[in-house]
């Protein structure tokens, strides 16, 4: 217990730095130590810090050594294990944990597991470590398993089997929304890890409406920040905990534990890492912080929206710009004899809207892109009237083609693709097999090479941060294009929980059809080798399964 009362005592001195939430957290604690309805008792508290401790590191540098405790991790296990009701039992039924990764939080979810079934003496105790899907939920649970095999205290008194791992009448296993759960299903203890990719609370609730035979049952949360705020994680349960720990509400069963930074902190300042780095310079290495940050700076939106997230534990909305008019009018050069190899991107609009096509050419390194637009000139019309007569002084300046008519002219779009096959070695062209149309089924009877690319994030993902790392770098040469640019400036970024990236098309502020198109048109080079990094490096074969 020295360990828990020196970081309470070093977070109130200053010499231990947190955001706000932690000081919150202490001041709750201290607080109601002077109420009669509850206990803090230390004894409990330090049995199952001790536990802890027996417990043995499997991967790694240190893979074999016993866990040892650090003292913000005293303090908020002290709290979960130390504070009881009068008769003994848990005060905390819900504990919430959210801290940047790489901070041990899958460690100490799997800890909080076996000391459930090993130390809490429940009768038939059942612990499930949960996900979306099951194949998720047992990349936790094989945490489980392996510190089970490298602790000799626990190896021989559990079996480890493919779905569970099993302490005498009582289990540990994985749960996800496509397990078959139906057969004694019973919990005592849910553990759900990375809340923040959850879109409903549905995992959750299966877990708290099948524990009301427990007397003690317990709902563990660790997660980082995410990109959803509309998810359960953000939109609900962290509002709640933060007015919990504020005193804007009561819930004496809920233990919010949030190292994040405070808002309004500079993320790009070192001294603030440690608010939702608490094992910084230990687990967490600051050479790789540093690192990261060198590339949220350097390389694009994208990467910067990961590196708070992923790192800093920073929730983030993606509607930023996501890249810099800066870095994109920097990319303007002059264009040497186009005569090589190129390849394509055809984003085909509705009937009424902007269809664009791009080719593009490497020269020593550098991709040259020709952009084609086309508007329905009656559209035209009526958009320029809306829209401060852009559109009009974009077909008067030659980069938008208007076609008569107010519906798109897909016959004209078709001569000038046909007309620029027929002037350069065109290799691919890829388009969006969902939005394909009767065009499309013209050229490819036409003999153009023309091939269906998804709009998930499995095809978009890896060309999506290619073009941005090759804009910052300067090796995307524009013509400085107005329609491109400003469509450039529409892009709103969907980020999956993964971190892949792609267009958001639904989300974005305005047009971006060029935008989509030239990534496309980068996808079809990279596919057929055109330097770069091949995408089937990264995801492989697609079948239409994946996309």
């Amino acid at each position: 217990m020295k360990r828990f009362y020196q970081y309470i005592e070093d977070v109130k001195s200053g010499k231990v730095k947190t955001g706000k939430l932690i000081r919150l957290a202490i001041d709750r604690h201290e607080a109601d130590l002077s109420r009669g309805d509850f206990v803090f008792d230390e004894e409990k508290a330090q049995r199952g810090i001790k536990f802890f401790e027996i417990l043995r590191h499997w991967k790694g540098e240190w893979a074999g050594q016993r866990l040892e405790l650090e003292p913000h991790q005293c303090f908020f296990l002290g709290l979960l294990f130390g504070w009881r009701k009068k008769d003994g039992t848990k005060r905390f039924g819900t504990f919430f944990y959210t801290v940047a990764r790489k901070n041990a939080k899958t460690t100490i979810a799997a800890g909080l597991a076996l000391y459930h079934l090993f130390m809490d003496n429940e009768a038939g105790a059942q612990a499930y470590i949960a996900a979306t899907k099951e194949d998720q939920a047992r990349i936790g649970f094989r945490d489980v398993q392996e510190i089970i095999k490298k602790t000799p205290e626990l190896r021989w008194r559990f079996h480890n089997y493919v779905k569970s791992s099993v302490y005498g009448d009582s289990f540990i296993k994985p749960l996800g929304s496509d397990s078959n759960t139906q057969d004694g299903f019973d919990p005592s203890m849910g553990i759900i890890d990375e809340y923040h990719a959850h879109p409903t609370d549905g995992m959750l609730n299966v877990l708290e409406s099948g524990m009301g035979a427990r007397r003690e049952p317990m709902i563990v949360i660790i997660t980082t920040a995410g990109f959803k705020k509309e998810f359960p994680c953000y939109a609900n349960l962290r509002k709640s905990c933060i007015e919990v720990l504020q005193g804007i509400k009561e819930d004496d069963s809920l233990l919010p534990i949030i190292y994040e930074m405070d808002e309004g902190d500079d993320w790009t300042l070192e001294e603030n890492w440690v608010k939702a780095n608490p094992n910084i310079d230990v687990s967490v290495k600051r050479e790789f912080l540093r690192g990261r940050l060198v590339k949220a700076k350097n390389e694009g939106a994208s990467k910067e929206v990961d590196f708070k997230t992923k790192n800093l534990n920073v929730w983030t909305d993606s509607a930023k710009t996501w890249i810099p008019d800066e870095k994109y009018m920097a990319c303007v050069g002059e264009y040497p004899e186009l005569d090589g190899a190129c390849f394509g991107g055809l984003d085909l609009s509705s009937t009424r809207d902007i269809t664009a096509f791009v080719l593009r050419w490497r020269v020593d390194d550098k991709d040259y892109r020709r952009f084609w637009f086309f508007l329905p000139e009656e559209r035209a019309k009526y958009n320029s009237h809306r829209d401060d007569f852009k559109y009009q002084n974009w077909i008067n300046e030659g980069h938008i083609i208007a076609t008569p008519g107010d519906t798109v002219d897909y016959d004209y779009i078709k001569h000038t693709i046909m007309e620029q096959c027929e002037a350069f070695d065109v290799r691919r062209i890829y388009y969006d097999r969902w939005n394909s149309s009767q065009l499309v089924i013209n050229l490819i009877e036409e003999g153009l090479p023309m091939e269906p690319l998804g709009q998930g994030f499995v095809s978009m993902s890896t060309p999506t941060k290619e073009y941005e790392r090759r804009v910052y770098s300067g090796l995307d040469i524009h013509d400085s294009n107005p329609v491109m640019r400003w469509m450039l400036g529409n892009v709103t970024l969907r980020t999956d929980p993964a971190g892949n990236i792609k267009v958001d098309k639904e989300k974005s502020s305005d047009k971006v059809d060029g935008v989509v198109a030239d990534i496309m048109s980068l996808a079809a080079a990279m596919d057929c080798g055109m330097g770069g990094r091949s995408v089937y490096e990264d995801r492989g074969v697609l079948s239409l399964d994946d996309i």
